[in-house]
């Protein structure tokens, strides 16, 4: 039976299942795109334990096998999601509880039937387990009792075994001391022959045993298919296949849904929702990646067949379901904005002959706009007041922002009424980081965010303009320090009066060092 640990924050009517992970850089992103899907979905789901991103199982609630397989048709940062059966710390625990009536109701009915084709999968984290070893643990389940024929291509039940092992970066010293205490070749490669031969490859560190019954494989292997090597225009900035694929899912990309990149660069986030069905809408300072020369987004966009849900913007309010972007850090690509420095000549369109149906453009194909700097925290502060504005009520916007990691601190993620975090998750590079930050934008009953845009253009700020609301906080501010300045003499006493004593300690100081000085300088002359 099911310990009350592996069930305490099970729903009423919930089944468990087993979300089998990968680990790595992102694994932090993975809890708020399970949440994101299921959203997404209408799935409802529990934790049955406090889930762990750091371990590569993770147990689940949900409805049935259907809604089970629904979460796991978009899912990227899982591979795959299993009906759970049983977990131990050890094999003995593990065959004891696969024995109890309470497990055996899950597998009994498919040991019985003649015409289950099924197979074992084992798998181990954080160590190899040779096929000898995998054959060896398949026996030890003979009680089950499978009367059916074995498929390993196409089996109708695919019982999974998974080991998981604390990280030990001792293991192959500790591995290679045993097999000098038994007389083996220390240096002996090939884990399956030397396991025929006795090798002691087990060397402890075991944390646990899962066993269960696979619903389905993820949305994983479309990172194959975006791969930036196989992608027909790319630059310098575009982003990884998974990433763009996390952030899509965090967007709740989706047929009927409307997703902008105003920063779209080689349209790594659009080609993702796009795929996923939503109509997508990017723009960039630099044209030149949206028109091309032999190549450009338009043919990324043709090579996965979404050329047809990606378009120019219209700049509107409230017309986007989310925004999703990598805005520009200044490091590989400067940061900037639309612009002139002063006393920088003009190139002024002209009506080029044979098209002045057309009327005024710019005739050069490498024509880029003219631009300024633009700094970081005003590219921040500018994108989420212009996600306010161009959001419908409900709308997300996901966004990457960089870190230091010795000074970062939850107030750098900016707070406006109106837009409300739903999550911050972080991939650290050592020093410094950048965070997946997914906002949603409240609906009107909820909050009035109105006097955030009040003053912007669109939510843009324009010639140093501030919004209403900030001008209000600006105020605020003003007063409480002002009020602080006001206070009392007794106010603060205890701490002004210590102070001052370590004011008349260093007066004194001073004083004697500039006597000390004095004396010596007569005893010279």
């Amino acid at each position: 039976m099911a310990e009350t640990r592996e069930t305490a924050g099970l729903a009423p009517g919930h089944k468990l299942y087993i979300l089998f992970s990968i680990q790595g850089p992102l694994e932090e992103f993975r809890l708020p795109e399970i949440e994101s899907v299921a959203q997404l979905y209408d799935i409802p789901f529990s934790w049955p334990v406090k889930p762990d991103y750091t371990r590569p199982y993770m147990l689940i609630g949900l409805p049935d096998d259907e809604a089970a397989t629904k979460l796991g048709s978009r899912l990227v940062s899982v591979k795959h999601v299993w009906e759970f059966w049983a977990t131990a710390e050890t094999y003995e625990e593990l065959h004891e509880r696969v024995k109890s009536a309470e497990c055996r109701e899950k597998w009994d009915k498919y040991a019985v039937d003649r015409d289950c084709r099924w197979k074992f999968t084992i798998a181990g984290h954080n160590r190899t387990i040779p096929l000898p070893q995998q054959v060896a643990l398949v026996n030890n389940f003979h009680y089950m009792a499978f009367i059916g024929e074995i498929d390993l291509r196409n089996p109708l039940l695919e019982v999974g075994l998974f080991e998981e092992y604390t990280s030990d970066p001792l293991r192959g010293a500790k591995a290679r001391e045993k097999r000098k205490e038994k007389g083996m070749d220390p240096s002996k490669k090939g884990k399956e022959k030397a396991f025929e031969e006795g090798d002691p490859e087990d060397t402890g560190g075991l944390r646990s045993v899962w066993m269960g019954r696979k619903i389905c494989d993820t949305s994983r292997h479309m990172m194959d298919v975006f791969d930036l090597k196989k992608r027909a225009y790319i630059g310098t900035t575009s982003m990884e296949a998974e990433v763009s694929l996390l952030m899509a899912n965090q967007a709740l990309a989706a047929p009927g849904k409307w997703v902008y990149d105003p920063f779209v660069g080689t349209g790594s986030m659009l080609l993702t929702a796009a795929a996923f069905g939503a109509m997508t809408f990017g723009s960039d300072i630099d044209g030149r990646q949206i028109r091309g020369k032999k190549t450009s987004i338009r043919h990324s966009a043709e090579q996965y067949g979404v050329q047809g849900r990606i378009q120019h913007p219209w700049r509107t309010g409230e017309v986007f379901d989310a925004i999703v972007t990598d805005p520009p850090y200044g490091v590989r690509a400067g940061a900037k904005r639309l612009g002139r420095e002063e006393g920088a000549r003009e190139v002024l369109p002209m009506i080029v002959p044979g098209r002045e149906h057309e009327g005024y453009h710019h005739t050069f194909p490498d024509y880029v706009p003219p631009s300024v700097g633009w700094p970081m925290e005003e590219v921040i502060s500018t994108l989420v007041t212009f996600s306010l504005y161009l959001l419908r009520p409900g709308g997300r916007l996901v966004f990457f922002l960089p870190t230091d990691n010795a000074a970062y601190s939850d107030v750098d993620i900016p707070s406006i009424p109106g837009m409300r975090l739903v999550s911050n998750t972080s991939q650290s590079f050592g020093k410094w980081a950048r965070r997946l930050i997914t906002m949603e934008k409240a609906d009107a009953k909820e909050g009035e965010w109105r006097k955030a845009l009040e003053g912007l253009d669109r939510g843009i700020r324009r010639d140093g303009k501030k919004s209403v609301w900030e001008e209000e906080q600006e105020r605020e501010k003003q007063a409480r320090e002002e009020d602080e300045r006001k206070k009392p003499g007794h106010a603060d006493f205890n701490r002004r009066y210590f102070a001052g004593f370590e004011e008349v300690k260093e007066g004194f100081k001073s004083l004697l060092v500039g006597q000390k000085e004095d004396v010596g300088s007569k005893e010279t002359q």
